[in-house]
Order: C-alpha cells, then sequence, then structure tokens
C-alpha cells in the first residue's frame, strides 16, 4: 500500500515514520501557533480515494506527524526531493518550515494555512 504512494525508494531520509497519524497543516497551527517545525521528510503521494484522487499531493513528516501540505507547495517538494543537498541539510535537521497563513479572496475560502522552506 504505502510503496505505491511513497518515494521511499527514490529518496532515503533517515526518520522512520511508520506509525505516525496524518494531520493537517491547520491542526499543527491551530494547536501550537505560528512556529518554525523541524522538517523530517518530505515526500509525494496520490490518493487513491476522495477528492484528490490520483492526484499528487506533497506533505513531510515533523516531530511525530505526517502533515499534509498545501497544493501550492508541491514543486518545492519536488526540488527538495530531486536535490541530494537538500535531502542531506533535512537528515542533518538544517531544515525548517515556517507557518504562515492568509486570506483567500479569489476563491472565497477565508484563512488558508501555509508556509515555507528555510535553514535552520
Amino acid at each position: 500500500m504505502f510503496n505505491e504512494n511513497f518515494n521511499h525508494d527514490k529518496v532515503k531520509f533517515t526518520v522512520d515514520t511508520e506509525n505516525w497519524p496524518w494531520v493537517n497543516l491547520s491542526d499543527i497551527i491551530k494547536e501550537n501557533g505560528h512556529r518554525v517545525l523541524p522538517v523530517q521528510k518530505v515526500f509525494v503521494f496520490v490518493p487513491k480515494k476522495g477528492k484528490s484522487k490520483g492526484k499528487e499531493k506533497p506533505a513531510m513528516a515533523s516531530e511525530g506527524h505526517l502533515i499534509f501540505l498545501p497544493d501550492h507547495i508541491l514543486s518545492d517538494v519536488k526540488k527538495i526531493l530531486d536535490n541530494d543537498e537538500f535531502i542531506t541539510a533535512i537528515n542533518e535537521g538544517k531544515c525548517g518550515f515556517q507557518t504562515s497563513e492568509y486570506e483567500d479572496t479569489k476563491y472565497d475560502n477565508g484563512i488558508c494555512y501555509s508556509g515555507s522552506f528555510i535553514d535552520i
């Protein structure tokens, strides 16, 4: 099940995320406020059901959670996965994800949550 959905064979991260629960980025922010999350792994997965069925989705691992990331972060995650130096930096604890929020007036979605990858 997971081998078809994750990039385990292509990219080697040192963290074992087996049995980590999935959470939304909004839940992490609502619980802890805006802060820098240590990035322990990034990956792309393809859901097999739901409204995102068949579409690539970005995600990351941090502090015992697998976190769904916004779709607009997908290109950043792919760039990280294609760069051995970035992967090494993540494995060495040098990458963070600074959370943020914005109001989506274009599609009237209200407050949305996002972030950006930063050096830590």
